[in-house]
């Protein structure tokens, strides 16, 4: 009896070490989809070390209690055992597993505009809150999945998933701590974080606190705009912008590679021609905009729960922005020009950026709505009850 408990036992160590492996670490992707994938990884992940260490006690009980003409036989069947669960334990926690995949940023400089070595082209988050700018590169957010920083006094949190290519920003302060997290892997096609302060496990897309003790919390959001780092200086001339931390210079410029589609990964997420979507939400009812389409169209005018919107695309179609059509009481309509968007009401020419340039209303700003851009798949999962928006 104690024989056949211990090969069972040994089996069963081997098994739990690879589920809570692979159940975030994004492998096998059918993992991804099944329900209840958060709960079987924070369980396991939380259990694991009690299983050993029980497992392991257990498992020398029963050598000891087993016949001593079993022993021997024993201790062979359960050497490449060992070395099987030693190769998994191994693999995830030293090889393939957030943490170590993709390290924290070790060096974290912001230059001004004339300082900059960054290729302008490079896709970055940017933020302006209360008169400050920075700017973080796409590339080493998505690397990192993380950058923790602070803009005018308010600690933020930066983010990127690359298996939803979406970025995400957050206050970090929650209940009178500052949270910092530490990357868990990927769950249900998104990355997962554990805040080192009580740890609870968060979702990067919406920044919900998923499994622990402070599970249905939610990140406060803090605005802000994607699109090339050109594009930002021009908007935004005295920004701070993050450069390159020279230890992973060579990992930032793949990922560029990987964003551009010039480059590829055997991935689930890796199409050869992938399908982008602007997304944004307005008072929980989401609207999602092909983005190709989009480009096509330069400005679209659109009715998202009642609240009506304009969504106007940069001159060189890389990146695109979004805005309430609601001026001082009166709803704008605009058409597309060459240099932005005229109003039909009073003949204003406006630039992408929502800001008038010339005619009535010359100097008068849209208000700019949060919108995203991401993989199609992503926006569904993550907001199933959308709408698209019909081009035709």
């Amino acid at each position: 009896m104690f024989s056949t408990l211990f090969i069972v036992l040994l089996l069963g160590l081997v098994f739990f070490e690879a589920l809570k492996g692979l159940s975030a670490n994004g492998t096998p992707p059918i993992l991804q989809k099944l329900p209840g994938q958060m709960q079987v990884a924070y369980y396991s992940w939380s259990s694991i070390r009690v299983l050993r260490i029980i497992g392991g006690i257990a498992l020398a009980a029963c050598l000891v209690l087993a016949a001593p003409e079993m022993r021997l036989i024993l201790i062979a069947v359960a050497v490449p055992l060992v070395l099987i669960w030693f190769g998994i334990y191994w693999l995830f926690n030293r090889i393939w597993v957030g943490r170590i995949k993709f390290p924290a940023i070790s060096t974290k400089v912001f230059v001004g505009q004339e300082d900059n070595e960054l290729d302008p082209n490079l896709q970055v988050i940017g933020l302006d809150y209360k008169g400050e700018q920075k700017a973080f590169p796409v590339n080493m957010v998505m690397f990192h999945h993380q950058i923790v920083d602070s803009i005018a006094d308010l600690p933020v949190w930066v983010t990127y998933c690359g298996l939803c290519r979406s970025g995400r920003v957050y206050d970090l302060n929650v209940d009178g701590m500052t949270l910092d997290f530490t990357l868990v892997g990927a769950i249900a096609f998104n990355a997962t974080f554990e805040d080192n302060q009580t740890g609870t496990w968060w979702q990067q897309e919406t920044g919900e606190a998923a499994m622990g003790k402070l599970k249905g919390r939610v990140l406060e959001d803090v605005g802000f705009e994607q699109m090339t780092l050109a594009n930002w200086l021009e908007k935004h001339p005295s920004s701070q912008i993050l450069q390159y931390d020279p230890n992973f210079t060579r990992r930032y410029n793949f990922v560029a590679k990987l964003q551009n589609f010039e480059a590829t990964k055997p991935a689930w997420h890796m199409q050869e021609t992938p399908s982008l979507v602007m997304g944004l939400e307005i008072n929980g009812v989401a609207r999602g905009y092909d983005w190709e389409q989009l480009k096509t169209s330069q400005v679209v005018m659109d009715d998202v729960n009642d609240a009506p919107i304009v969504l106007a695309v940069s001159p060189d179609q890389s990146s695109a922005l979004a805005y309430s059509r609601e001026h001082d009481g009166e709803v704008l309509a605009f058409t597309a020009t060459d240099a932005g968007m005229t109003d039909s009401q009073t003949g204003s020419t406006w630039n992408w950026f929502g800001t008038c340039v010339s005619g009535a209303l010359e100097g008068q700003k849209l208000t700019p709505l949060q919108s995203y851009q991401q993989y199609v798949r992503s926006w569904i999962t993550f907001h199933p009850n959308t709408t698209f928006y019909d081009f035709g």
